[in-house]
């Protein structure tokens, strides 16, 4: 996906939790919120790193949007967890 007036490209993300009613928070290297969906989170962003949990304050997960991607919760739970972000406000 791209948008034809600043040609900025979107990729595409797409998140399958292991249950229909499974939680997926979705946030931006920074530590700041970006989405949240139950069972499946299908979504352009931009490319970037990201963190994902699969319940809220549960353990985060690393997701590197360089391409397209189309990943299920018991991958991305086999891989290494990492910190989470910590928000950084712009008066600190």
């Amino acid at each position: 996906m791209n948008t034809k007036d600043s040609g900025t490209e979107y990729l595409g993300l797409v998140i399958a939790a292991d249950t229909r009613e499974g939680e997926i928070w979705l946030g931006d290297a920074e530590g700041h919120f970006v989405q949240k969906a139950v069972g499946v989170l299908d979504t352009h962003l931009l490319p970037g790193r990201y963190v994902v949990e699969f319940a809220l304050g549960g353990t985060t997960y690393p997701v590197i949007l360089d391409s397209p991607l189309h990943l299920t919760e018991h991958e991305i739970r086999s891989g290494q967890p990492c910190p989470r972000p910590k928000v950084s406000l712009a008066d600190e």
